[in-house]
């Protein structure tokens, strides 16, 4: 990565670890710019603005998170649930500050939020109705399987929307093993999603 390169994924490390912390609002251009140790104008150049950062960090996060589910929804074999939900758990942990971010500026429902965001969960919505139900859209579902998948992916990001209820399960890779493959079970036991054949209700 050349230094150009590195500068840039500085800065959004720091945005993220500033947004997680104080919040979008209560975050400014310039203690994202003090803390990665740049000056206002390398960020102004990069990314425009405050919201500018909000979106890369957004592609950032939800782009090889929908890929992932786009391999999930392309395989030839029926998902396996447990797998499903370990993979995707997985992914939220390892970025778990941007996953806390995304979901909470999303729970706040704010215009800049809903739009930022809107096309990147209509996309999940839409993967995750494929591999769960063998449905095209959200649309095509009915009342209990729209039910279902608003069950489903409540219990992947309740973690990430209340972390103060989850301290202590992110200090090392270990710990995050340990938590994805015992809540995963449990969610997994839990579930009334019965996979591999596609969920009729």
């Amino acid at each position: 990565m050349n230094s150009e390169m590195n500068t840039r994924q500085r800065v959004l490390d720091v945005s993220c670890s500033l947004f997680y912390s104080n919040g979008f609002n209560g975050t400014s251009v310039r203690d994202i710019a003090k803390k990665a140790k740049v000056n206002v104008s390398i960020i102004h150049y990069y990314f425009k603005s405050k919201q500018g950062l909000f979106e890369s960090l957004a592609v950032q996060y939800f782009e090889p998170y929908l890929e992932m589910l786009e391999q999930e929804a392309e395989a030839k074999i029926h998902a396996d649930l447990l797998e499903l939900i370990k993979g995707i758990l997985h992914y939220k942990q390892v970025h778990y500050q941007l996953s806390c971010l995304v979901y909470r500026e999303l729970s706040l429902n704010t215009i800049f939020a809903k739009e930022m965001l809107v096309t990147y969960l209509a996309k999940e919505n839409h993967l995750l109705s494929q591999i769960l139900f063998k449905k095209h859209t959200k649309f095509d579902l009915t009342f209990k399987e729209k039910l279902c998948l608003l069950q489903f992916k409540g219990l992947l990001n309740v973690p990430h929307m209340m972390p103060q209820e989850f301290e202590g399960f992110y200090m090392s890779e270990d710990s995050v093993q340990y938590f994805v493959q015992t809540y995963a079970e449990i969610m997994s036991k839990q579930s009334t999603l019965k996979l591999p054949k596609a969920i009729s209700i």
